[in-house]
């Protein structure tokens, strides 16, 4: 999903976070993982490409034009494991803040990124060698629906 795109949704939502928890943190928080989780899109163009250039950037990114994606952020995994850490620390409030945000991001993008089902899992694409095309569905123009 584009940035402008992921935006969109993040504001709202942490707009209503702050409104319902009173919190500039967690509103931040919010704000943050609605769309700088895409960092990751950085990193995997770096190293495959051995440069920064960020309008390449994303016309390899929109084209899906990589070999391998890491995507370190992007990891359905986390949701989880912030749960246990709510569990072992008590604070169940940031549990379900970040759930709410992290999703606002990762939702959007399961279902406008042309993912396979298991994509957005790290495990996943670990055991798919990390191989872009045994992730995404890459159909010509690239793998966004929006």
């Amino acid at each position: 999903m584009k940035m402008e795109h992921h935006i969109a949704v993040s504001v709202p939502v942490s707009l209503s976070i702050w409104a319902l928890t009173g919190s500039v943190w967690y509103f931040l928080m919010s704000l943050a993982l609605g769309f700088l989780v895409d960092a990751d899109h950085v990193l995997d163009y770096v190293r495959e490409e051995k440069k920064f250039d960020m309008k390449d950037m994303f016309v390899k990114s929109y084209k899906g034009d990589f070999k391998k994606l890491y995507l370190i952020f992007h990891c359905f995994e986390f949701v989880p494991l912030v749960w246990l850490a709510g569990f072992f620390t008590g604070s169940f409030e940031f549990s379900a803040v970040f759930t709410i945000a992290y999703l606002s991001h990762m939702v959007p993008d399961q279902i406008s990124n042309n993912t396979k089902p298991w994509g957005y899992f790290f495990f996943y694409r670990m055991a798919n060698k990390f191989k872009m095309r045994k992730i995404f569905y890459v159909p010509r123009g690239g793998i966004h629906k929006v």
